[in-house]
């Protein structure tokens, strides 16, 4: 499974990211095979039709100085990850 969600607001990003992996948790107890979670994106990125603007990744970028800066929401994602608890 993958997804994402677009925007400025990182606490709303990791309670999207949260309810997706506990709704995913529910379906693999009641038996779903799940091979995996990809969240979308890593980095914010270029959208063909909207441009630099929309704000998806895990990953803030500085489209003006490159820097990278990991997103609180990232850092609640490795948690999970790590732990296997939501």
């Amino acid at each position: 499974m993958e997804n994402g969600i677009s925007t400025e607001d990182d606490g709303l990003r990791w309670e999207y990211i949260r309810g997706h992996l506990k709704e995913i948790n529910l379906a693999m107890g009641k038996g779903v095979k799940v091979l995996g979670y990809v969240y979308w994106s890593l980095l914010d990125n270029f959208e063909w039709d909207k441009g630099f603007s929309p704000r998806f990744g895990l990953i803030e970028v500085d489209y003006q100085t490159y820097k990278r800066t990991v997103r609180e929401s990232a850092k609640q994602f490795a948690k999970v990850c790590l732990t296997g608890s939501i």
